[in-house]
């Protein structure tokens, strides 16, 4: 039997066999010797190929394969977590190309900062397609709904907010004996919450920019509203655990209070956005879009994105609170984790209802 490996790279998938296929090929070609580092792929309830695909790597890498019920990309991660052998537990997306260099980088940088709370942000860079897609560039070089590597430098020491899962490596026997992924988040927040329960305790993140990925799944304005839609709805829960001003100010959930404005015109600003983005799509077809489209398009999506993650502030906030009302068999476990903290026993108690088994 192979010696533990250095590193474990968890793998969360759920009915994407053909993109994890890409993905899995780019770790066969690491620089890091292959007994080095481990892949540990954990099926999120998948109905198409993906345990076949996952087999067919059996003899070209340290692989192994794991399924469970559909629950969550935070059920999910954890695990893979308690799956892992190596010191490192870096987290992939199932739709990222890894650099050959990715996880000699991400182990490189652990090297530096050996200490148990220093986690490691990699680069994700988009497919030269992608760049050029204007949903895409608008989402991390503008807004930065997707990525916002533009505002920080190779190097620089970040905080809680900046523990991004499918891209971020951290040590394995920190989470183990500090706090591992809260279930409750089936999709977003995951990973900053844990980050912020960290922080507590020294937690921060050291960005890499040469521990690179690069995504090639192009995401369509309907999905990304339908993101935005689950992510309002994991921020408001996130919001409500950790009453902390930072928290609140990262989650952003005081513009909740703009949902009733909002809702009469929330299809409308959606249409008009959905619309837009179609003209300037036939519009590149032909060779015919110029730069003058770009900001009455970005203006477009601004709105549209905006409301969404606010209606989902707004429909997470409904739903707890009916839970609250008299007669309510969940009214307890409600009020636990509205005082403060992470209560994983009653965590089940504010499943999303939108929430999806996408993981991004």
């Amino acid at each position: 039997m192979l010696p533990n490996p250095l590193c474990s790279v968890l793998i969360c998938t759920y009915n994407r066999s053909a993109l994890l296929r890409l993905t899995l090929e780019s770790l066969c070609v690491q620089s890091l010797d292959r007994d080095k580092f481990e892949t540990i792929i954990i099926d999120d309830g998948s109905t198409d190929e993906t345990a076949k695909v996952v087999e067919s790597f059996g003899g070209r890498m340290q692989i192994r394969y794991e399924y469970q019920r559909n629950s969550g990309i935070a059920s999910a991660r954890n695990h893979g977590l308690f799956l892992a052998r190596g010191n490192i537990a870096l987290f992939q997306d199932d739709d990222d190309i890894a650099n050959p260099e990715l996880v000699s980088e991400h182990l490189r940088t652990h090297a530096l900062h050996p200490e148990d709370e220093v986690a490691v942000l990699g680069h994700t860079n988009l497919t030269e397609a992608l760049a050029q897609d204007p949903l895409m560039h608008y989402v991390t070089m503008v807004d930065q709904y997707l990525y916002s590597y533009p505002s920080i430098r190779h190097g620089q020491v970040l905080g809680f907010s900046h523990f991004w899962g499918g891209r971020s490596s951290c040590k394995r026997k920190l989470l183990l004996e500090r706090g591992v992924f809260n279930p409750v988040f089936r999709f977003g927040c995951e990973d900053i919450e844990l980050a912020f329960r960290l922080s507590r305790s020294g937690f921060r993140v050291v960005y890499n920019a040469r521990a690179i990925s690069t995504t090639f799944r192009l995401i369509s304005f309907d999905d990304f509203c339908n993101r935005l839609f689950r992510q309002g709805r994991s921020g408001w829960i996130f919001s409500r655990m950790h009453r902390d001003p930072e928290v609140q100010s990262w989650a952003g959930v005081d513009q909740v209070a703009e949902w009733e404005s909002l809702k009469p015109r929330y299809d409308r600003l959606v249409g008009a956005a959905r619309k837009a983005d179609a003209t300037v799509r036939a519009k590149r077809k032909l060779d015919l879009a110029t730069d003058a489209d770009r900001p009455p398009l970005f203006d477009a999506y601004r709105a549209a994105f905006r409301a969404s993650k606010i209606k989902g502030f707004a429909e997470q906030a409904r739903e707890q609170e009916e839970m609250r009302s008299p007669g309510s068999t969940t009214r307890s476990a409600v009020s636990a984790t509205d005082r403060g903290g992470v209560n994983l026993a009653t965590a089940g108690m504010i499943e999303p209802t939108a929430a999806s088994s996408e993981f991004r």
